[in-house]
């Protein structure tokens, strides 16, 4: 086991601490080897971790983490697996195009950076019910290495985390990130089960509620 395994588990261990164990019924490992033949890309190695743990997410009833999945919605049409979770980025007509189309024309302070596929572009992997939406920063080639964009949106303002998607994550629901309280509204609560997240389904199926 390498050393940037043991910090991923002990990352989850702390982030199980907050938020609660893993399902009761464990959930479906993504088949990540398929990812870069399927996206041009692997995605980062603690998010596949998490992802493999928990499945899709959405902690405190707030925050919903997206993952590859089977159906990863109900509209007809919409793409499955991997080019499913690139749909939350890509769809022509959702909040990300729009991201992009003013990036493009110019208007840095309400996205200063593109949108994948663009080089070094944003992707989507969270938002939560206050339209605030979290992607990584596509810089570089090593995707262990990209640091987290949020955008808050009613502040209309970005932060750029430089640190990967455990490391937000866990600050966010220790309440060690500056803007925790906007990340998980309300803070960290039990929805059910003695768990702080609500399961949302994983590579084999997608849970509607």
């Amino acid at each position: 086991m390498t050393g940037v395994d043991v910090n991923i588990e002990e990352m989850l261990d702390r982030l199980g601490a907050v938020i609660g164990p893993p399902p009761a019924d464990g959930v479906v490992p993504v088949p990540w080897e398929l990812g870069p033949e399927a996206l041009g890309f692997q995605l980062p190695a603690d998010y596949r971790a998490f992802v493999d743990r928990y499945g899709m997410v959405s902690i405190s009833d707030e925050l919903h983490i997206c993952t590859p999945s089977a159906a990863p919605g109900p509209e007809t049409g919409q793409p499955l697996g991997f080019e499913g979770f690139l749909y939350y980025t890509t769809e022509p007509y959702g909040y990300c195009a729009w991201l992009a189309e003013v990036h493009q024309d110019g208007d840095y302070d309400e996205c200063p950076y593109p949108l994948f596929p663009a080089e070094g572009g944003l992707l989507k992997w969270a938002n939560n019910y206050s339209s605030d939406h979290f992607f990584w920063l596509m810089r570089g080639p090593d995707p262990n290495r990209w640091p987290v964009a949020a955008k808050f949106h009613s502040m209309r303002e970005w932060d750029l985390f430089e640190g990967g998607f455990l490391e937000f994550l866990l600050a966010a629901v220790t309440e060690q990130y500056p803007y925790h309280g906007d990340v998980v509204p309300g803070g960290i609560k039990q929805v059910g089960d003695g768990r702080a997240y609500l399961p949302r389904g994983d590579w084999s199926k997608r849970l509607w509620q």
